[in-house]
């Protein structure tokens, strides 16, 4: 890994408290896609987010953050991009990330932010032209929250292979889509076929781990499930 001082190009407002931020760099980052980059805050405080971009982005990074002022975590970082707009990063950690090319089919699952993971992952695909069927789960409390919702349609009307699936746990009765917790949609679309599959999954860490031990127990290996919180769950 790398430390590049990075200039923060834009900061996007796209949805309540969450955050759209592209950082360029002078030199190439060189990263897989699904890595995280760590803000460095100050000694000994680093700071990871998902890299929402794919390698093939050159030099530049794009970052999605909520953020509300009552959690200083987050909140900090984008303070100090909007007040500094020069950060220091290291790039790239994290094992998660896309594997090479199999048999598989690809479920890409996604809890709130969660979905800037899942969208390098996406780009990098469409980038090599990945032709396996390749699912896309975004849970969110309600619409509003799935920010990119027009543009993962258009990606799915695009290309025969992917396909988009909301999942929201608010509704109201015009909303036809799924509803309750993302990672039961995909047990129930792939209740006996998970097996089958490459399953990707960033959302918050209890989602992660009932997700793992819900899938383990219809059959998916160990060696199909990827996602940054199982390097630090039991």
């Amino acid at each position: 890994m790398q430390t590049h001082q990075l200039h923060v190009d834009t900061i996007t407002s796209v949805a309540k408290d969450v955050y759209k931020i592209v950082l360029t760099s002078k030199d190439s980052l060189d990263y897989q896609a699904g890595q995280y980059c760590l803000i460095e805050m100050g000694e000994g405080d680093l700071r990871p987010f998902s890299i929402a971009s794919a390698p093939t982005d050159g030099n530049h990074i794009e970052l999605h953050i909520g953020a509300i002022p009552e959690n200083s975590y987050a909140w900090d970082v984008l303070t100090r991009m909007r007040e500094k707009q020069v950060i220091k990063a290291q790039i790239a950690h994290g094992e998660a990330y896309l594997q090479p090319v199999s048999e598989r089919g690809i479920v890409l699952i996604a809890g709130g932010t969660g979905y800037s993971y899942v969208k390098s992952i996406l780009v990098e695909c469409i980038h090599q032209n990945i032709r396996q069927p390749i699912s896309v789960y975004w849970g969110a409390k309600n619409l509003e929250q799935i920010y990119e919702f027009s543009e993962l349609t258009a990606l799915a009307e695009q290309n025969a292979n992917i396909t988009f699936h909301p999942v929201l746990e608010n509704t109201d009765m015009h909303w036809k889509g799924k509803t309750g917790l993302v990672h039961r949609a995909v047990l129930s679309d792939f209740s006996d076929t998970l097996a089958q599959q490459q399953v990707y999954i960033a959302g918050p860490f209890p989602m992660a781990k009932v997700a793992r031990d819900d899938y383990f127990s219809i059959g998916l290996s160990k060696d199909a499930l990827f996602g940054d919180a199982y390097a630090f769950l039991d």
